[in-house]
């Protein structure tokens, strides 16, 4: 029983040894909830986000942002390409933002 025990507990042990080497992401890359990556993950979102409703074109559209290590996804629909466009280079210019994917439809009005 005790020789149990100890395995769970090494077996336990080791994957958050993992989990802690690779900065705190899983096997598939994605943040741990609540691990430092996951909170700078959320940071940036809400900073895009808040760029993208300061815009005087954007800011019109909703635009769903999501953020996996410092990469952004933007989705939703424009009235334009150019809106389009707008959204992505916003995004990019926040300064925690690593890669931009748009997604980001264009449904003319």
């Amino acid at each position: 029983m005790k020789t149990l025990a100890v395995c769970i507990t090494l077996i336990a042990l080791s994957g958050c040894t993992a989990l802690m080497l690779s900065g705190g992401q899983g096997a598939n890359g994605a943040a741990a909830p609540g691990s430092a990556t996951a909170a700078g993950d959320a940071s940036t979102s809400a900073a895009v986000s808040r760029s993208l409703q300061a815009d005087p074109v954007v800011g019109l559209y909703a635009v769903d942002v999501t953020t996996m290590a410092g990469r952004v996804t933007l989705r939703g629909t424009v009235g334009s390409y150019a809106a389009r466009q707008r959204a992505g280079e916003i995004a990019a210019g926040v300064a925690t933002v690593r890669a931009v994917d748009n997604r980001i439809a264009v449904v003319r009005e």
